[in-house]
């Protein structure tokens, strides 16, 4: 009897733990100006990001299905109104127990109706559709209102930890930015490498802090010019191709790939009786010569006196107002630096890794912060921290990789 009900406990928390897979396909626009394609694949990326919140759910993303289509030579574009075209090969390819996509189309006073399509490939269920209308300007707004229902529709209960997780509107992502973004991963995919480019660049000069937009902003850069030693001086032969903010930015991003770190000491500071730990963790950055020459160098030119009408010998320059902007680029570009900073064991397998930006490691809060706190000698140090790291990870932790990207 002990061993009967032993093993129905197991298979209840078997059935309990397992997670169901969800995959996720861009939304098909069916009517308004078709500029708008990017709002389909946008939207579809924004509620599988929502739904990572929900322990139950493994994500399948729109672009692991686009790629495997693509690589099966079969084309990537999917008739979303018909559930047959996801069974067969992509269900039994990603073992997909649901999958989510749909509809919209884009009214001229920018109205937004959309139709949510949650597929069971498991069984013949139907799951009723979701149906919600709002703005395209404001699609985490919808997203908020569906992420949940989404949830119901697969048979999922949700902690209320869970539930408000997905429910959260996000107040804080610029929306012409994710157009940009969205609209350069088209572009991407359609092997419009230049005209994906100029979508990362606006979405990236819009919003430094924009991790995503400057991970596909370095990834474009990269296909033109590649991440050598000549990748520079590349761009500076593609007169067609770069523009002043290019420029900038590939310059910055050749200093930061020119940090050399060190861990110059360490702290544990026990929580929860000593399941978890703080670490801090003191360390130095350095510059090597040519890239501290080459900050130098910029500095000198966007060192300004008086209201920026003048130099520092004092002659009238008509074009520092101009070098003034060049300087608030560079200053953003520089607080947009990353630390990395990785936990790794014996055999290299990274265990927990976190980052901080620049802006926030060195306090960069006024202008002129990134010549005083970072460039003024060739190094600079700090301290930053990882948070409730648990003690078998502090345990095994053999070194700590530490980068700049």
């Amino acid at each position: 009897m002990y061993k009967k009900s032993t093993a129905l406990f197991l298979i209840i928390v078997a059935l309990v733990s397992a997670k169901v897979n969800v995959g996720f396909y861009s939304l098909s626009q069916t009517s308004g100006d078709f500029q708008n394609k990017w709002i389909g694949y946008a939207m579809t990326d924004i509620i599988a990001d929502k739904l990572s919140n929900v322990s139950q759910i493994n994500i399948i993303k729109d672009d692991q299905i686009y790629d495997y289509l693509v690589s099966k030579g079969t084309g990537a574009f999917l008739n979303t109104a018909s559930k047959s075209s996801f069974e067969g090969d992509i269900r039994d390819h990603f073992n997909l127990d649901y999958l989510v996509t749909g509809n919209y189309s884009v009214n001229p006073d920018n109205s937004l109706p959309v139709n949510i399509t949650v597929y069971s490939l498991k069984d013949s269920v139907e799951v009723p559709p979701i149906v919600i209308q709002g703005f395209a300007n404001d699609l985490h707004t919808i997203v908020s209102y569906i992420t949940h229902p989404i949830c119901s529709g697969m048979k999922l209960n949700l902690s209320m930890e869970e539930i408000q997780a997905v429910k959260q509107l996000d107040l804080t992502t610029k929306r012409t930015g994710t157009a940009n973004i969205y609209k350069g991963k088209i572009s991407f995919r359609n092997k419009d490498y230049k005209g994906a480019t100029d979508f990362f660049e606006e979405a990236y000069k819009e919003d430094p802090s924009n991790n995503a937009a400057k991970i596909n902003f370095d990834k474009a850069l990269a296909y033109f010019y590649g991440e050598g030693i000549f990748a520079l001086n590349l761009l500076e032969t593609d007169l067609s191709e770069t523009t002043p903010f290019r420029k900038q930015y590939m310059i910055t991003r050749k200093i930061s790939k020119s940090y050399t770190s060190e861990l110059l000491s360490t702290k544990l500071l026990p929580k929860n009786g000593g399941t978890h730990y703080d670490i801090d963790l003191a360390l130095r950055l350095t510059l090597t010569p040519e890239a501290n020459f080459m900050t130098e160098e910029l500095i000198k030119k966007f060192s300004t006196g008086g209201a920026g009408e003048t130099l520092d010998d004092g002659v009238y320059n008509p074009n520092a107002d101009k070098v003034l902007d060049e300087r608030e680029i560079f200053e953003n570009n520089v607080g947009n630096f990353q630390i990395v900073m990785k936990l790794v064991d014996k055999d290299g397998k990274v265990l927990q890794q976190t980052s901080q930006p620049f802006r926030t490691a060195f306090g960069m809060t006024y202008p002129g912060a990134v010549k005083d706190r970072v460039f003024k000698n060739n190094s600079a140090e700090t301290t930053l921290a990882f948070y409730s790291v648990s003690r078998d990870i502090v345990r095994n932790t053999t070194k700590v990789l530490i980068t700049v990207e």
